[in-house]
């Protein structure tokens, strides 16, 4: 019986024991089966404890899903012990191994802002233990083995350079934060530098606006910014609207990779119409609408590290999955699924060889989509299989996809089977054949080409007086031929059924190259630069042009011609009818007009052979002799200067000698004078025949120049032909200068200038502007340039021949040619009668005829005549009465008793003869007889 008692006093111990074993054992079971996840915070992670919660988010979405663990296991998050930053590399990697090493956690994830000393601290603890996971982009180079959540570098560095190729980037400003973000910037610069790019880097201040002094110094409107710190890059852009360096005239490239956009943000990105190009990768979102977040934003709102960090936790449950099923296949069931293999092996104090632990091997055999896409890692832990997309806009397209760049083509073509539509990793095929989006087209403003409908509708309520006011948006904002052009062509466009938004170009250029950076501006840079699908305007084809974009069919012929003031509105000079001799000329005939008088008066008094002589010896009547008196040799002088004759010439030999030289000498100046007086009072009008450059270089009265650096500046500047060139030295070396800013300021010179200066500017433009009041311009009658107008696209466009197909349908049928005459020639409505097309045949004539402004110095002259002749007349009355009211005493008589009767061969006349008139013996009044 003590026996039996003693037995079972035994037994029940043993059962005891065998309970405590049991009970031990389950709870060691109950130990191995958590699988612990961790995280290290730093400065920026550890705000409002967002990465914190967002890991606890992605804890509990796997263990809600049986699909990653079994029913016995679950994943847990195991809080660090601190919060703080490190300062140093030593100290952080002694305080994440401490970490592993007493947490026993399976998966680290490590933010590169728990260590402000490193770049990259998941890289540096990569080399201890794994595995861990890095949520920034880490370092060019680095040779990292952590599970990189980002794209590589090395992957960034291809993409970017496929990507500022496309959109030919040879010059722009980079901004960046770090020595981080600099360091994995330079694979491109390298690249720069072999390709001749120009990149200017700013590192960005907190306060950005001490940053825009040295972007406006590099000179470039292309930024590329690229931050390490996410916080950072939205405050900076959000000080760049606000202060306008992110505007219509900028482009930006965001580097930073799926920037997390709210609707507000992205409204606000909108409203600063800068032409702005941002990355996102790329995934369907199934996902998404399941997730169990315990954040009131949706995910595509978060900051791509916090997308990261979230599936870097998902990343650890597949690999759990994976080597759950592959121990169930070995026979494991129950706990013994997880052995406990799986925690992070504590860091090595001295073997250089990477420690890993089971799930290190299994997440490299992953491939999932989360919510940053595709999720897959190579040997080195770099992502792979993944496609980013590529958002570009202005405006209301900024959230428009203009393409696809992939990281592993062939994985992309399994994956959706079908083929990729390009030789390189970037694809824009779809968005090059214009489907399900709007064409972007840039224009100039040009009249009648394009203007704004406001400036339209205010042109007409000035004229019409009346007031009238609207706003108006969108395409409605512009108004031309230009617009019923597009309205036109989309109508005829074959297998396109688009939609397109029309911009204003932001520097107001038609587009000219660069002679040192080789890069384009205007329109053709929008379309170089992948801002724009279409240039529309009066834009010419060009050889070089042709060179880096296409163009379509013509639309119109054009060309360049001379803007210069109507002749009929030109006040010259009142007395230029004296321009055909220079002054010196005028002063030296004066000279010797009284020379000449003097030198008669001189003969007439010595010479035995003059009149004077002779009438002394009665030879001819006594008031012969004062034929050649002082105030006779004037008028002698004078009346040969009009090709007419005084009553007598001189007598003598010597006299008749010096007046044949005085006649060969009037003769001379007369008809020089007459022959080149045409010139002169025509000077303005020469202009309105020019016909071609020869025409205009042979002219020196009026200067004429062209927009500064504008496309006939450049046009003319490197041509090969060398009178386009002499044009463009004849304008360079003009002082002042004769080039302007624009057309308006060029259009008012030539108002303002009086007939000497004229604008070189195209065809269709000036012409419409001379057709409008105040009606006192007009454009030469020939080109200058010949040249042909079409729609410039980007290279190898499809929407080159789909365009080109419908401008010649649009010919064909006679609507190109109605269009233009509707904004040239008719101009139907209420402007109709303020079109110069109305001026009177009296008002056009002006152009070609002599008007009162050209001869108004003759006017002048004889009015001039008038008063010195009422002057005169004044004066003689005067002196007449002086003197009493009585003439010079002279003999009268019938036959002149008193006088000698003179000899027949002695007689007056151009030859010495003749008769006088009037009966008798002649007249005895002592005035002259006229001779015949």
């Amino acid at each position: 019986m003590a026996r039996r008692e003693i037995k079972d006093d035994t037994r029940s111990r043993r059962t005891l024991i065998q309970i405590f074993i049991l009970t031990l054992w389950c709870f060691c079971l109950a130990e191995s089966a958590d699988v612990g996840i961790s995280a290290m915070f730093g400065a920026e992670t550890s705000i409002e404890d967002n990465y914190k919660t967002i890991i606890q988010d992605g804890v509990r979405y796997i263990n809600r899903n049986t699909s990653f663990l079994s029913e016995v296991h679950q994943l847990v998050f195991v809080d660090p012990s601190h919060n703080r930053p490190s300062n140093s590399v030593y100290v952080a990697l002694q305080e994440d191994c401490e970490h592993v090493a007493s947490s026993q956690v399976s998966a680290l994830v490590l933010p590169r802002d728990q260590c402000t000393a490193s770049d990259d601290i998941a890289g540096v603890i990569s080399h201890a233990t794994n595995p861990v996971f890095s949520i920034d982009q880490g370092n060019l180079g680095s040779g990292s083995q952590a599970f990189k959540m980002q794209p590589s570098p090395e992957d960034m560095t291809s993409f970017f350079i496929d990507i500022l190729s496309y959109y030919n980037w040879r010059n722009f400003t980079l901004l960046y934060d770090d020595g981080g973000a600099f360091q994995n910037m330079e694979g491109i610069m390298e690249f720069a530098t072999m390709n001749k790019w120009n990149i200017s880097t700013v590192i960005i201040d907190e306060e950005f606006q001490n940053n825009i002094p040295m972007i406006e110094e590099r000179g470039s409107r292309n930024i590329f910014i690229y931050c390490s710190s996410e916080t950072l890059l939205r405050s900076t852009i959000d000080q760049a609207i606000l202060l306008g360096t992110m505007g219509p005239e900028y482009t930006w490239m965001i580097g930073n990779m799926d920037m997390g956009i709210d609707r507000q943000f992205l409204e606000d990105l909108e409203d600063s119409n800068a032409f702005i190009t941002r990355f996102n990768m790329n995934y369907t979102r199934e996902q998404q609408y399941a997730l169990p977040t315990a954040r009131n934003t949706p995910t595509g709102e978060w900051m791509f590290r916090e997308r990261c960090a979230f599936d870097s936790v998902i990343a650890v449950g597949h690999a759990l999955r994976l080597y759950r099923l592959e121990r169930t296949r070995a026979g494991a069931t129950g706990s013994s699924v997880l052995p406990g293999d799986t925690p992070m092996p504590a860091c090595p104090t001295t073997n250089p060889v990477v420690s890993e632990n089971e799930l290190t091997r299994y997440m490299k055999q992953i491939s999932f989509e989360g919510i940053t896409g595709n999720i897959a890692f190579d040997d080195e832990g770099n992502r792979v299989n993944y496609t980013i997309t590529i958002r570009s806009g202005q405006g209301e397209t900024i959230d428009q996809i203009r393409g696809d760049w992939t990281q592993n083509i062939d994985y992309w073509e399994d994956r959706w089977d079908r083929k990729w539509e390009s030789d390189g990793r970037l694809n824009v095929t779809t968005y090059n054949y214009g489907n399900d989006r709007k064409i972007k087209v840039v224009a100039i403003r040009a009249k009648p080409f394009l203007f704004l409908r406001e400036e339209r509708a205010l042109e007409l309520n000035q004229l019409v007086n009346r007031r009238q006011s609207s706003t108006y948006t969108g395409n409605d904002r512009y108004e031309g031929y230009i617009m019923d052009l597009l309205a036109r062509l989309k109508s005829h466009m074959r297998g396109l059924d688009f939609d397109y938004e029309v911009e204003l170009v932001p520097d107001g250029r038609y587009g000219n190259k660069d002679v040192f950076s080789e890069e384009w501006n205007g329109m053709i840079g929008e379309i170089v630069r992948r801002k724009a699908d279409i240039a529309a305007g009066p834009l010419t084809v060009t050889e070089e042009r042709e060179e880096d974009v296409d163009f379509t069919y013509s639309f119109m012929s054009g060309g360049v011609k001379l803007l210069l003031q109507n002749p009929y509105f030109v006040q010259h000079y009142t007395f230029r009818l004296m321009y055909p001799f220079g002054i010196e000329v005028w002063f030296i005939n004066l000279i010797v007009f009284l020379l000449v008088a003097l030198l008669l008066f001189l003969f007439n008094y010595f010479d035995p052979y003059e009149w004077q002589a002779a009438a002394e010896r009665g030879e001819t009547f006594e008031e012969n002799g004062k034929n050649f008196n002082m105030k006779n040799s004037f008028w002698f002088c004078t009346t040969t200067m009009f090709l007419q004759s005084y009553d007598n010439s001189p007598r003598s030999n010597a006299g008749r000698t010096l007046t044949a030289f005085w006649w060969v000498f009037i003769l001379v100046m007369v008809f020089l004078y007459l022959f080149n007086l045409t010139y002169f009072i025509n000077s303005n009008k020469r202009l309105v025949h020019v016909k071609d450059a020869g025409d205009l270089l042979n002219q020196d009265d009026v200067v004429f120049g062209t927009v500064d650096e504008g496309s006939i500046y450049w046009y003319l500047y490197k041509s090969s032909i060398p009178e386009y060139n002499r044009i463009w030295q004849r304008m360079y070396s003009a002082q002042p200068t004769a080039f302007v800013k624009n057309v308006t300021e060029g259009v008012q010179r030539v108002r303002d200038s009086n007939g000497f200066y004229a604008f070189l500017g195209e065809a269709g433009e000036l012409d419409y502007i001379a057709s409008k009041r105040p009606c006192n311009l007009i454009v030469s009658g020939g080109y200058i340039v010949r040249t042909t107008y079409a729609l410039a696209v980007q290279t190898d466009s499809p929407l080159r021949d789909q365009l080109s197909y419908a401008i010649e349908t649009l010919r064909d049928s006679g609507v190109l040619e109605d269009l233009q005459r509707e904004w040239w020639e008719m101009d139907t409505g209420v402007t109709y009668r303020y079109r110069c097309q109305n001026l009177t045949s009296w008002e056009r004539q002006g152009v070609f005829s002599f008007t009162v402004n050209d001869l108004q110095g003759v006017y002048y002259m004889l009015l001039l005549g008038f008063l010195i002749t009422f002057v005169v007349f004044i004066l003689e009355v005067i002196v007449f009465a002086a003197c009493g009211g009585k003439s010079k005493k002279t003999n009268s008589g019938g036959g002149g008793a008193s006088r000698k009767k003179p000899a027949r061969s002695g007689g007056g006349g151009p030859v010495g003869g003749g008769q006088p008139i009037g009966g008798g013996g002649g007249a005895s009044d002592g005035k002259e007889k006229m001779w015949i």
